[in-house]
């Protein structure tokens, strides 16, 4: 069987404040959207890269930390959900986040 590997790793701030949901089996919920803008190399040229990307944490306990501003680091996988207008989105599930200094 070939190996598929899932795991994303970005870090960027907290652009909206941060939603945190219980659901009805007990398990939290944060859901946030981090901004990333960094220069990349690319084709031997440099590259401004920026992206929004949408983030859930499930089941971790203490994420208060997490606020609008935050500078973190976010590791986890992606997976693609389905929005309400029926348009797909990426969304990364962290299962691992660090505050990094503001």
């Amino acid at each position: 069987m070939i190996p598929k590997n899932n795991r994303l790793t970005l870090s960027g701030i907290v652009v909206k404040t941060p939603i945190r949901k219980v659901s009805p089996s007990g398990i939290s919920h944060c859901q946030f959207y981090l901004e990333h803008v960094s220069e990349q190399i690319e084709a031997e040229l440099t590259r401004q890269a920026w992206c929004v990307m949408p983030v859930i944490a499930s089941g971790q306990h203490e994420l208060s930390y997490i606020k609008k501003g935050s500078n973190v680091l976010v590791s986890g996988f992606i997976s693609t959900h389905t929005r309400r207008n029926k348009t797909s989105q990426l969304v990364l599930h962290a299962d691992q986040i660090k505050l990094l200094g503001e």
